[in-house]
């Protein structure tokens, strides 16, 4: 095991320049968290790529819609809603501002692919929090696509060192992730995923997410997002996929969000009823 290679932190503290949010992005930001559908519609339609992810995400068996779905207005109004819509598009869009390695297990396919699980649990298990725990689904759609984002940040300004990075988890499979990244680093996905989220001005409950998604013990301002990924991604672990430190599922804060180990297990058995939507979505967030 490499010791200390550089200290990134360092680096990315010096930077001038970073990568800047899509276009499309900063528009869908400006329109606010409650748009007009129409002015909705037309910023996604303008990426076709989006639009018929977007209808085939509504028609997915994750929603249940049993009617038809001819349009991106029909996804929207019919099935996801406004708020929801608008946190798809926006993390899809704002993806491609990164142009990270795509192979490897930190790669820009397996960072994708964990983020469109993730954002589809999340945004499910916050649909069914309890009233006094109750976080925006949208906003837990888009904390799940978001949290991992400072892998690809890393991979963006630092192509080699991601490919070090790689090496070492296929290398050390039983040492976490975060772990790994601060050895060879002095850093890890969540400082830097962070700091980029800061940069853009993003809403403090996806800073927050981005930031705290491996700290089990974290009761802080915005928590519940950072809770709802952390156990979104110990979920994907029992099923082979992401980089939590556990599959545990910890009693405290389950109990603390009022939830019972039996509802995430609904959720999951829906998620695997859509893999292939997800499969989707996730390959065209990938191909960008």
């Amino acid at each position: 095991m490499v010791e200390v290679a550089r200290n990134i932190r360092s680096e990315i503290e010096k930077l001038t320049s970073i990568p800047v949010m899509p276009e499309l992005a900063q528009r869908i930001m400006e329109l606010g968290p409650h748009p007009e559908v129409r002015k909705l519609v037309a910023i996604v339609e303008l990426d076709p790529g989006l639009a018929g992810q977007m209808v085939r995400q509504a028609t997915s068996p994750f929603f249940g819609y049993r009617g038809k779905v001819n349009s991106v207005s029909d996804a929207i109004t019919r099935v996801l809603g406004v708020e929801p819509a608008l946190r798809l598009a926006f993390g899809v869009i704002a993806g491609k501002a990164m142009r990270c390695p795509a192979d490897g297990p930190v790669g820009r396919k397996a960072v994708w692919l964990q983020a469109a699980y993730s954002a589809a649990l999340m945004q499910s298990i916050a649909e069914n929090l309890p009233q006094s725990n109750r976080a925006l689904p949208g906003m837990s759609y888009l904390g799940g696509l978001m949290h991992n984002i400072g892998l690809l940040l890393l991979g963006h300004l630092f192509p080699s060192d991601l490919h070090a990075l790689n090496k070492a988890v296929i290398e050390n499979p039983s040492t976490p992730l975060i772990n790994l990244e601060q050895r060879l680093f002095m850093t890890d996905h969540t400082e830097v995923g962070a700091w980029l989220m800061q940069k853009w001005n993003m809403p403090e409950e996806v800073i927050i997410a981005v930031q705290r998604h491996h700290d089990e013990a974290y009761r802080g301002e915005n928590a519940l997002y950072a809770n709802l990924a952390l156990l979104a991604d110990r979920l994907l672990q029992r099923l082979g996929q992401g980089g939590a430190d556990s599959e545990e599922l910890p009693a405290e804060l389950l109990a603390d969000l009022g939830l019972q180990e039996a509802d995430l297990m609904d959720a999951v058995q829906r998620l695997l009823e859509s893999r292939s939507d997800l499969d989707s979505l996730a390959a065209h967030m990938v191909s960008v």
